[in-house]
C-alpha cells in the first residue's frame, strides 16, 4: 500500500497546481472583437461585419447573418475569411444601410471540430428599438442544436474513444508480453471487435458532424453536401487519416491473431514496433481534431493529450488482457502458461500507466482551468472533478488487484499454477476497474463537447438599465481579476440614439473584503459612448457596480448591480 499512499499524494499535489500555476488553455474559439462592436451606434453605416476569433475557425458549413430591422437578412449571404484571415469571419453589407438596430448571428466550427454561435446587436443613426433586437439576440445566442444530435454525437465519440484504448492497449500488450495470446479466441475477438467498433465510430462520426456543426436535426446528417463539407474541414481530414491506419492496422491484426503461427523471423523483429507506431499515430487522431490542437502550444497539446491517451490505452488493455483468461469458462487454450508472471508484467505495466495518466491529465487540467473558481463553477470543471474522483476510485481498486497478486507471489511462486491462481478474487477486481473505466471514458467523452473552464469563466459582463429617460449599457470585457479590463458605457435617449450627459460616473467596491470605492476612470469615446481600457480589480468576488448619472442640472440617479469578477 506504501505506492498507493505516495500515489493518493502526487495526485493532491499536482492538484494544487491546478491553481499555483499558469497555463495557456486550448479551447473552444472565443470571439474576441467585432467590426462594428456589440451594441455600438455607428454614423456611418457598415459595408461589412468581420468577427474575429481566438483561434483558426471554419465556415464549410457555418455561417454569419445579418438581419435588419424589419427582420430580413441583409447580408451578401456568403461568409469569407476576410483576407485569407483563418481567425476571423466577414460578410458584405449593401451600401447606405437604413437607419437602425441590426442583429449579427453568427455559428462557426473551431479549430477543436466544435460548433460556436452567439448574437449581438449593432445601430445605425439611431438604436431605436435596440430592446427589442437585444432580446432577440440573446434568444438566438441561448439556442441550443438538436438534442437527439447531441446525444448521438457523444455516443459516438465515447464508443470511439473506449474501441481506440481497447484496440491500441490490448494489441501492444499482446505483442510484447504473450505473443501466443494473440492466437486465443478470445483474445482474437476482442481485438477485432474493437477493430470494427472504431471502424464504424468513426464513419459515423463524419455523418453526424455535419449535423451537429449545423445545428440541424438528425434526419438531415445523411445529406450528401453535408457530408462532403465534413469531409473537406479539418475533422473529415483526421477521419480519413484514422481509416487509412485502421487499414494498416487491419493486416496487423490478421499476422496477429493467425491460428498457426506462420510468422517470419523478420515480422517477428519488427512487430512489436510497428504495432506501437500504428498504435500511437491512431491515438493521435482526437487530440488532432480535439482540444489538443488548440492554444498558443497546440505541439505541447498534442504531445501531452497522446502520453495521456497512451498511457490511458495501455491502463485499460491490460485490464482487457486479464479478463480475457479470468472470465468464467475459460478455454484452456486461452489460460497463458505461466498466469502469475503475465498478471505481474501487466501490473507493473499499469502501476507506471497510471503515474503517466494522472501526471499528464493533471498538466492538462491546468491548461484548460487554471483556478479554483473555473473548476467548481462551471460545468467543465465540475465534469472534470468527477472524473478525477472516478480515477482516484480506479486507482484504489486497481492497488487492491495488485495487492492481491503480489501477496500469492509471495507465498511460493514455484508452486503457483494455474489451478492455484486467485482467478475468482482477481477477477471481482477487474470488473469493477473495467466498470469505472468504462464510467471514464463516458465522462472523457462529455469533456470533450464542453467548452473548457478557462474559457468559460472569461466571458465578458453586461448589463443594461434605464434611469431618467435614457438607456444604459454597459459591457466590461474580461471581468477577471487582475487582468487589465476594457470598460464600455453606452447612454442612448428616448428616441434610442445616442446621448451625451453631464455626469457619468462609474465605480466599484468589494464589501465581503472591505475594498473600495475604486472609481473607473470613464473618458468619451464618441457621442453618448464612455470607456475605460485599462482598469484592473484587484481580487475575484461579487463586486458592487455603482453608476452616477445626471441628465441635467437637478436631476441625478444612483445605481446598483452585482458585478461577479472571477
Amino acid at each position: 500500500m506504501t505506492r498507493l499512499k505516495h500515489l493518493v499524494l502526487a495526485i493532491g499535489l499536482l492538484m494544487l497546481l491546478l491553481v499555483a500555476t499558469p497555463g495557456v488553455a486550448g479551447a473552444h474559439a472565443q470571439l474576441e472583437s467585432s467590426e462594428p462592436g456589440q451594441s455600438a451606434v455607428l454614423l456611418v453605416p457598415p459595408t461589412r461585419v468581420v468577427l474575429h476569433f481566438g483561434e483558426p475557425v471554419e465556415i464549410d458549413f457555418g455561417s454569419l447573418r445579418v438581419i435588419g430591422p424589419g427582420g430580413a437578412r441583409v447580408d451578401g449571404g456568403a461568409a469569407q475569411h476576410p483576407d485569407g484571415d483563418v481567425h476571423a469571419v466577414s460578410a458584405s453589407l449593401p451600401i447606405n444601410l437604413p437607419d437602425g438596430t441590426y442583429i449579427v448571428a453568427w455559428r462557426v466550427v473551431s479549430a477543436d471540430s466544435h460548433p460556436v454561435h452567439g448574437a449581438y446587436i449593432f445601430s445605425v443613426g439611431t438604436a431605436k428599438g435596440a430592446a427589442r433586437a437585444d432580446a432577440i439576440a440573446v434568444s438566438i445566442a441561448n439556442q441550443k442544436g438538436d438534442t437527439s444530435v447531441a446525444v448521438v454525437y457523444w455516443v459516438v465519440r465515447t464508443v470511439a474513444f473506449l474501441g481506440l484504448l481497447v484496440l491500441v492497449g490490448l494489441a501492444v500488450l499482446v505483442v510484447s508480453l504473450w505473443k501466443a495470446g494473440g492466437r486465443t479466441r478470445r483474445v482474437a475477438r476482442v481485438l477485432w471487435w474493437s477493430w470494427w467498433t472504431v471502424l464504424a465510430a468513426t464513419v459515423l462520426s463524419v455523418i453526424v458532424q455535419g449535423a451537429y456543426g449545423s445545428a440541424l436535426p438528425l434526419a438531415d446528417a445523411y445529406r450528401p453536401s453535408l457530408i462532403s463539407a465534413v469531409l473537406h474541414s479539418r475533422f473529415g481530414e483526421v477521419a480519413l487519416f484514422r481509416l487509412v491506419l485502421l487499414a494498416g492496422m487491419a493486416g496487423v491484426l490478421r499476422l496477429v491473431t493467425r491460428h498457426e503461427d506462420s510468422r517470419t523471423g523478420r515480422w517477428i523483429r519488427w512487430e512489436v514496433p510497428v504495432v506501437v507506431v500504428l498504435g500511437l499515430c491512431l491515438l493521435a487522431t482526437p487530440g488532432l481534431a480535439g482540444h489538443a490542437a488548440t492554444g498558443s502550444n497546440p505541439a505541447l497539446g498534442l504531445v501531452l493529450d497522446l502520453a495521456h491517451l497512451a498511457a490511458a490505452s495501455a491502463w485499460v488493455g491490460g485490464l482487457v488482457l486479464l479478463a480475457t483468461f479470468l472470465m468464467p469458462k475459460a478455454p484452456d487454450s486461452a489460460w497463458p502458461p505461466d498466469p502469475l508472471a503475465l498478471t505481474l508484467r501487466v501490473s507493473a505495466v499499469a502501476f507506471w500507466a497510471v503515474v503517466a495518466v494522472v501526471a499528464t491529465g493533471v498538466v492538462q487540467s491546468i491548461r484548460q482551468v487554471g483556478s479554483w473558481n473555473a473548476l467548481f463553477h462551471t460545468s467543465y470543471g465540475r465534469t472534470l472533478v468527477i472524473k478525477v474522483s472516478l480515477v482516484i476510485a480506479l486507482v484504489a481498486v486497481g492497488a487492491l488487484s495488485r495487492r492481491l497478486v503480489r501477496r500469492h507471489a509471495a507465498t511460493d511462486p514455484a508452486k503457483v499454477d494455474g489451478a492455484k491462481f486467485p482467478r475468482r478474487r482477481l477477477r471481482r477486481t477487474v470488473l469493477v476497474e473495467l466498470g469505472i473505466a468504462l464510467m471514464v471514458v463516458g465522462v472523457t467523452g462529455v469533456l470533450v463537447n464542453d467548452a473548457p473552464a478557462r474559457q468559460a469563466v472569461a466571458q465578458p459582463f453586461s448589463y443594461t438599465f434605464t434611469t431618467l429617460g435614457v438607456q444604459v449599457n454597459t459591457i466590461i470585457d474580461p471581468a477577471l481579476a487582475g487582468r487589465t479590463n476594457q470598460v464600455h458605457v453606452y447612454v442612448l435617449g428616448s428616441q434610442g440614439t445616442p446621448k451625451a450627459v453631464p455626469e457619468l460616473d462609474l465605480s466599484v467596491s468589494l464589501p465581503s473584503q472591505s475594498i473600495g470605492p475604486l472609481t473607473i476612470p470613464l473618458v468619451v469615446s464618441g457621442p453618448g459612448h464612455y470607456a475605460a481600457d485599462r482598469f484592473v480589480l484587484p481580487v475575484a468576488g461579487n463586486w458592487i457596480l455603482k453608476y452616477t448619472v445626471r441628465t441635467d442640472a437637478i436631476d441625478e440617479q444612483v445605481t446598483r448591480t452585482v458585478l461577479p469578477v472571477r
